[in-house]
């Protein structure tokens, strides 16, 4: 589910109150890599809900970023995706608290 950084905090708000463990990947997924997909899915594996950023930044990209993120939406295992500018991943993840990282 593509979500609102609003909308992503009620959601993981409820997950960790249902004591769900919270996984969290960032990149930019411009191309989308096997190794990317492994990478996620082993995430996926250790956490009951994995957030995964789609980094938004000015450097230039084969597809938007909202493409990009709906792409990363359709992996099996991955629960709450985010559009997020570069510099809000390392303070989206310290709000997040994640129990894993990829």
């Amino acid at each position: 589910m593509i979500v609102s950084e609003a909308e992503l905090v009620r959601a993981v708000t409820r997950d960790r109150a249902a004591g769900k463990r919270l996984g969290f990947a960032a990149a930019s997924f411009d191309l989308l890599r096997v190794g990317d997909v492994r990478a996620l899915q082993a995430a996926a594996a250790r956490s009951d809900r994995l957030v995964v950023a789609v980094i938004d930044d000015t450097s230039p990209h084969v597809i938007t970023a909202e493409d990009r993120a709906e792409l990363v939406n359709g992996l099996r295992g991955v629960d709450y995706v985010i559009v997020c500018a570069a510099a809000r991943v390392e303070l989206l993840a310290a709000l997040l608290i994640p129990d894993v990282r990829a």
